[in-house]
């Protein structure tokens, strides 16, 4: 009996007992019983990081529709729609790993991670296809391997030149020079200046690196500019930098090889303000250049990327959450509210300053950006049609304000062959020689052949607003 019971031990795996007695009762240690454990403690395992997948997937892309309510969540926002496919896979991972849970006898709360997995995946798939109207309607392809593979990468390169371009009441204003590689060509080539963003407060020079590289790699010479941040109210010093800056390049054009006729300035959120204004204000004796000796600060083109253009209207229609305190960083701009302030905030809005004579103007913006809402595009959109300035808008109706920072997101993709496209035929020949804003008879650049007849709206305007949308209702919907 002995002999029988250790064989039956070693042939079921259970532990010896004691040789007296009847033989051993093996409930706890059965070979079935052993393997309904395994199968729950896989089933629980699958369940867990279907959750954790399925939950942090949803999360995520909850807030490509949801506007972000502080500014850390912004910055998911901008990750959630530059890379939706991503976080739509991991969703999906979470729905698959909920199914096989649930097929191992898990629990019903195993349907709540396959739930969220098809959430995400669903909510991963609005971007790119927005994304691709708004590529449609720019006549501009999108690549799904430059997407999923970031090829090709952001361009890199040596560190660029810094100069001090100005040095206004003690303090030095520098700019950073990124020039084209290669021997310089008989031609002068163009040049871009940049403006940094930052709610005219922070940030500094070079901000978005791979941008400027970019451009001196498509033959640009790019300056990235300072302007001073500090004390406010500074908008009427920090537009005057500004104009500075363009006066250095162009005395300063023969040493870096650029026409100073084919200069374009480009500005990101408060620098695409920044440089409106001073594309629009050459000769305005209200914002004089901040240093001496600049006696023209034209530009043959300007860009904006979610620039605010009417600052009264961004004044008292701010977004919702307002995440930045919008009102109050005006106030801090203009040194008040618009009602103890009207002739400062009239004089600092773009929309206010647009004449026949401007130079062509590029606009981009998110349709769901949520620090400077979309209508500030529209309304300077619909104010340079109306008096016949060459201009192109460009919204993606899914993005967030930032939306260009990531290199080969949906946002970017657009952007770059638009912005080369508008900067070639912009910057192509010098624009014609003006005294006063308005005194030439046209000062806009022609349609190049590559672009689709479908984008004129008249003489010279190349808006992607309809010329009889109503005001706030592009594409259906208010952004703000």
């Amino acid at each position: 009996m002995r002999r029988l019971r250790e064989g039956y031990h070693r042939k079921v795996g259970t532990p010896r007992y004691s040789t007296a007695g009847p033989l051993p009762y093996v409930t706890e240690h059965h070979p079935y019983r052993h393997r309904r454990t395994r199968i729950s403690r896989a089933a629980r395992t699958a369940s867990a990081l279907a959750l954790l997948c399925g939950a942090s997937a949803a999360f995520v892309t909850l807030w490509i529709v949801i506007p972000p309510l502080s500014n850390g969540l912004w910055l998911v926002a901008i990750a959630a729609g530059e890379w939706s496919l991503w976080w739509g896979l991991l969703g999906l991972i979470g729905s698959g790993l909920a199914w096989r849970a649930l097929a191992r006898g898990a629990g019903p709360t195993a349907w709540i991670p396959l739930a969220l997995g098809l959430l995400a995946a669903v909510l991963a798939l609005v971007p790119p296809f927005q994304a691709l109207g708004a590529a449609h309607a720019s006549g501009v392809p999108l690549s799904l391997r430059r997407y999923l593979l970031g090829l090709p990468r952001a361009p890199r390169g040596p560190r660029p030149e810094t100069e001090t371009f100005a040095t206004v009441d003690g303090k030095p204003l520098r700019l950073d020079v990124y020039r084209p590689a290669g021997p310089p060509p008989a031609k002068s080539r163009p040049a871009v200046i940049v403006v940094h963003g930052g709610s005219w407060s922070r940030g500094d020079k070079s901000d978005f690196p791979h941008w400027d590289r970019w451009l001196a790699r498509e033959g640009f010479v790019v300056f990235d500019i300072q302007y001073r941040l500090t004390p406010q109210p500074n908008w009427r010093t920090a537009t005057g930098d500004v104009k500075c800056a363009v006066g250095w390049v162009k005395r300063n054009a023969r040493r870096y090889g650029v026409s100073p006729d084919r200069i374009a300035l480009l500005g990101r959120s408060a620098g695409g303000h920044l440089a409106l204004l001073a594309a629009y204000t050459p000769e305005e004796p209200a914002l004089p250049p901040s240093c001496a000796g600049v006696p023209d600060t034209r530009v043959a083109a300007v860009v904006s990327l979610y620039g605010p253009t009417d600052l009264v209207w961004g004044y008292h229609n701010p977004a919702r959450p307002d995440i930045i305190g919008g009102p109050a960083t005006l106030r801090r701009f203009l040194g008040g509210s618009p009602q103890d302030r009207p002739e400062a905030y009239a004089l600092a809005s773009p929309v206010n300053h647009i004449g026949p004579g401007d130079p062509p103007t590029l606009l981009l913006h998110g349709g769901r950006d949520t620090l400077v809402g979309a209508r500030h595009t529209e309304l300077l959109a619909a104010e340079l049609r109306a008096k016949g300035v060459s201009h192109e808008a460009v919204v993606l109706p899914y993005a967030q304000h930032g939306f260009d920072y990531p290199w080969n997101g949906w946002g970017a993709q657009v952007v770059r062959p638009v912005l080369l496209r508008f900067l070639r035929s912009s910057l192509s020949a010098p624009p014609p020689r003006q005294t006063a804003k308005g005194a030439a008879a046209t000062h806009l650049s022609p349609l190049p052949p590559s672009l689709p007849s479908r984008f004129a709206e008249g003489r010279g305007s190349r808006s992607r607003f309809p010329a009889d949308a109503p005001r706030g209702r592009w594409g259906g919907r208010e952004p703000w």
